[in-house]
C-alpha cells in the first residue's frame, strides 16, 4: 500500500514528518535491526486502518487477485476456504457471491473484524497471526491470501503452517508482490521503510524454491489486467488510463507486478 506524500505522523512513536512512509526514519532504522514482535505488527497494521482508511484492504476493494479467483471458479463449492489476511472480506464476499459456503477469514488486526462480519454474513471471522495459525491438522480444503505473505517476517514457518491445515492434496493460492520489480519501486518512491512491513518478498525462483521445501508444488497464473492499487502507483495521473488496458498477463512471471500463485499440498 502507497500512500501520497504529505505530512504525517509515525504510526509507532508519533513523530512527525514529511513523506511517503509509515514510520519516521528512527523506527525504521530500529526495526531493520531487531524483528517486531506479533503485538507491535498488530499495532502497526491497526494504526494504518485508524489513519489511513482510503487505502486500508479492510474498507475498500484495491487489490483483488483476478487470476485466482477464475481458479476457484473451477473448484466444486462444498470445499471449505480459509483467508488468511482477510481484511475487511471482500475475497470471501466474492467467493460467496460465486457459491462457496463455508468461509473463514483470519486477520492479525482486529479493527479489520467487526467490517469483516458485515460484509460476509455467515463466515466465521478470527483474529489470529498467519505464523501460527489456530485450526486443527488437515482441516480445510483450500487457504487463500492477497497481499499476505510479504507481511511476514517468518514465511517458511507460515507454509509449513498453511500444509499443515490443509488435507493431503489441498490447495494454497496466494498473491503477492514480484520481489524483482517491488523493491527498486519503493527505493525509488522513498519509501526506506519497505523493509518493516513488506520484509518477505520473492522473486518467481525463490517461491517455487520455498513451497517445494514446504511441501507445495508451484504453478504461477496470470493476473488480465493491472488493479486499482497498482494504478495508483502510476506517477503520471494521465498514463493510468493507458496502464488499466496493458495486458500484464501475457508477461512472464519475472516481469509481472505482483505473483498469483496457486501452490497444491503433495
Amino acid at each position: 500500500m502507497v500512500v501520497e506524500r504529505s505530512w504525517r505522523r509515525c504510526l509507532l512513536c508519533g513523530a512527525a514528518f514529511v513523506g511517503r512512509a509509515f514510520l519516521c526514519r528512527s523506527c525504521a532504522d530500529r526495526y531493520r535491526r531487531e524483528p517486531p514482535s506479533p503485538a507491535l505488527r498488530r499495532q502497526f497494521y491497526e494504526a494504518v486502518d485508524r489513519t489511513y482508511p482510503d487505502w486500508a484492504n479492510t474498507y475498500g476493494d484495491h487489490n483483488l487477485p483476478r487470476g485466482l479467483l477464475r481458479e476457484l471458479e473451477s473448484l466444486p463449492r462444498h470445499l471449505s476456504v480459509l483467508e488468511l489476511g482477510a481484511g475487511g472480506g471482500f475475497l470471501l464476499q466474492a467467493l460467496q457471491r460465486l457459491g462457496y459456503r463455508t468461509l473463514i477469514g483470519l486477520d492479525l488486526a482486529r479493527t479489520a473484524l467487526e467490517p469483516f462480519r458485515r460484509r460476509v454474513s455467515g463466515a466465521l471471522a478470527v483474529c489470529g497471526d498467519a505464523e501460527r495459525l489456530p485450526f486443527a491438522d488437515e482441516s480445510l480444503d483450500i487457504v487463500i491470501s492477497s497481499d499476505l505473505v510479504e507481511h511476514l517476517p517468518d514465511p517458511d514457518r507460515h507454509f509449513r503452517e498453511v500444509a499443515r491445515v490443509l488435507r493431503p492434496g489441498g490447495h494454497y493460492l496466494f498473491k503477492t508482490p514480484n520481489r524483482l520489480l517491488a523493491v527498486p519501486y519503493y527505493r525509488l518512491a522513498g519509501l526506506y521503510d519497505y523493509p518493516f512491513w513488506h520484509p518477505s518478498m520473492f522473486s518467481p525462483g525463490d517461491l517455487r524454491h520455498r513451497l517445494a521445501a514446504s511441501g507445495f508444488t508451484c504453478r504461477f497464473v496470470a493476473q488480465p489486467r493491472l488493479t486499482p492499487a497498482q494504478l495508483r502507483k502510476v506517477p503520471i495521473r494521465g498514463l493510468r488510463p493507458l496502464a488499466e488496458r496493458l495486458p500484464v498477463g501475457r508477461l512472464p512471471p519475472w516481469l509481472r507486478p505482483h505473483l498469483e500463485v496457486v501452490a497444491r499440498r503433495r
